[in-house]
């Protein structure tokens, strides 16, 4: 597969187990907000991959304009980037892959549903910038995945024909993005927060470690 010449990878759940620090900061926001309740690691997990305004929707059970929703929704992006990664890290394998892809001379970046101002903070704390050439999220003006304008922005930015990226993500939002952008190659990283679709499960190349991912490299 010696036509591959870029990557472009989901956040959450695919470089970076944010979950706790969703978690975390939506408490915050509930909390804010004056709601009684909190939620657990198991209950927002569900929630993660479609952004937080949708988190924010799902989370109070009311549309995603709503006002409550809005509420919810801005004070956990402002609460987030006061706590981009108090306990976020790398996923197993992930440092190692992307050194590797880096060497090789591999062009990278990130689009993500987390709200950029959050996103600036997290990928500078754990030292995703270093690896990417852009990184971008809905706020940049771009619609949420699964459209696949930012895809297509990646792949305009770094000189590369979407035909020679492989987009690697952990949820239906990202495996659709990567087919509607027509990559060369979408993969699903199995220690995420979702399921692979069932409808997708042979169409995808899925990865139980992280690190597969370099076997289409060889």
């Amino acid at each position: 597969m010696t036509d591959i010449k870029a990557f472009i990878f989901d956040l959450d759940g695919t470089l970076i187990d944010a979950l706790p620090d969703i978690r975390a900061n939506a408490n915050r926001a509930l909390k804010q907000l004056g709601y009684d309740f909190q939620m657990t690691l198991a209950e927002t997990q569900p929630h993660v991959g479609g952004g937080a305004q949708k988190l924010a929707s799902n989370v109070l059970g009311k549309p995603m304009d709503h006002p409550d929703t809005m509420a919810l929704y801005h004070a956990f992006a402002d609460l987030y980037e006061q706590h981009p990664a108090d306990e976020g890290k790398m996923l197993p394998g992930v440092k190692e892959t992307l050194d590797t892809l880096k060497a090789k001379g591999y062009k990278m970046c990130i689009v993500t549903a987390k709200p950029a101002k959050a996103r600036v903070k997290v990928t500078k704390a754990l030292g995703l910038d270093d690896y990417m050439t852009l990184c971008l999220s809905p706020e940049d003006g771009f619609p949420k995945k699964p459209a696949r304008d930012m895809l297509d922005e990646c792949c305009r930015v770094m000189g590369v024909a979407n035909a020679n990226t492989v987009m690697v993500g952990d949820t239906r939002f990202d495996v659709e993005a990567g087919f509607a952008a027509e990559c060369h190659t979408v993969c699903f990283a199995e220690h995420g927060y979702q399921d692979v679709p069932a409808e997708y499960a042979d169409k995808v190349v899925s990865l139980p470690n992280f690190t597969d991912l370099l076997k289409l490299i060889k």
